[in-house]
């Protein structure tokens, strides 16, 4: 093997340090540079990127605390608007109860005024029926004929009577 003779080792180790220093010096100067270069924009963006995330996470924040804001002051509305349509519909219910108890307090008052006259048409009929009985019954029963004023007059003693 060529590489392992003695006699070319100065030829190889002087292309060696002329392929290692070419080398370096494109490393050093072109490749390196363009490395870093597109590390640094990389960099850059990923800041960039970064930075703009952090605002719109905070404009998100700052979003979302004015869409719970609002939220609330909704419920706080609906909430406020349930609790006087209550009231107002428990205000008009007791407006109608008052209505129906007055309207029913006057129906009875007109039912007992009628019953009242009822009563005492009844009790006249009943007067009446009362002495028509009591003439026909001493009529068959004694053979007695009283005439009905004079019947009458004994009906309306004897209430004088009791009273």
């Amino acid at each position: 093997m060529p590489q392992l003779n003695p006699e070319f080792f100065v030829s190889q180790l002087f292309w060696l340090a002329v392929f290692f220093s070419f080398l370096f010096i494109f490393l050093w100067r072109v490749s390196l540079p363009r490395i870093s270069t597109v590390l640094e924009k990389r960099q850059n963006k990923i800041d960039e990127n970064l930075a703009t995330a952090k605002e719109l996470q905070e404009q998100a924040q700052k979003i979302e605390l004015s869409i719970n804001e609002k939220i609330n002051k909704a419920k706080q509305e609906t909430d406020n608007l349930i609790k006087i349509s209550s009231e107002k519909l428990q205000e008009n219910i007791l407006n109608e109860l008052n209505l129906l108890d007055k309207e029913l307090d006057e129906k009875i008052i007109i039912s007992e005024k009628e019953i009242n006259n009822n009563k005492e048409n009844q009790m006249k009929n009943i007067n009446s029926e009362i002495a028509n009985i009591t003439k026909m019954t001493l009529e068959k029963i004694a053979n007695i004929k009283i005439s009905t004023e004079d019947l009458n007059n004994a009906i309306e003693t004897t209430k004088g009577n009791l009273n």
